[in-house]
């Protein structure tokens, strides 16, 4: 269930594509933004563009978000034989984020090579997702997917673990609060507890 939530989460991130693009742009192929604000570029190129590799993102996110969905369940379920999740310690929360985090960039990270390259690409000159496998796999080979995966866990994987403890420290916290000011009443916190 909270596997399937994430995957759903992750695929409403694509609103925030045009940002992402335009990141990696700026980055990697300065040339395209000299003498271009941002309301420029959008105007220019039109905002399809600033959405190329929306799909790509897509099918990076849903089974990146359900490898950390999952990944987080799986260590609290079979490590720490937890059944319900909101008592979960900090602790348990911050290792099962660690486990839900690496699952997570590691499953993503052959479609995100490919959702990058496609980003990457000028304005002028798009390139497809399966063009760009292709290539990938008749020149650099099969490992290629997994370019930077290592220093990605390392630089990515902290700011996941963070935010995602601190979210599943909060989610319970609030759930608790909801109940008592008797916003919901889900029946699985501070009302049941009472009874």
């Amino acid at each position: 269930m909270h596997a399937t939530a994430g995957s759903f989460v992750g695929i409403g991130e694509i609103a925030l594509l045009p940002l992402d693009v335009l990141k990696i742009k700026r980055q990697t192929n300065p040339e395209a933004f000299k003498g271009r604000g941002v309301l420029r570029i959008v105007k220019e190129e039109g905002v399809q563009n600033l959405y190329r590799g929306a799909l790509w993102t897509a099918a990076r996110n849903a089974p990146g978000s359900f490898a950390l969905f999952g990944g987080s369940a799986v260590v609290k379920e079979w490590i720490f034989h937890l059944e319900d999740y909101s008592k979960a310690t900090f602790f348990q929360n911050f290792c099962a984020s660690i486990g839900g985090s690496v699952a997570s960039i590691t499953v993503a990270a052959p479609l995100d090579v490919v959702k990058t390259r496609i980003q990457n690409r000028n304005f002028d000159s798009p390139e497809s997702g399966v063009t760009i496998i292709r290539n990938m796999i008749k020149h650099e080979g099969f490992g290629a997917f997994f370019k930077g995966l290592l220093p990605k866990i390392l630089v990515v994987g902290p700011k996941l673990v963070f935010s995602f403890t601190i979210a599943q420290q909060l989610i319970p916290l609030f759930h608790y609060k909801f109940e008592e000011y008797g916003i919901t009443h889900i029946g699985n916190t501070a009302k049941s507890r009472n009874v």
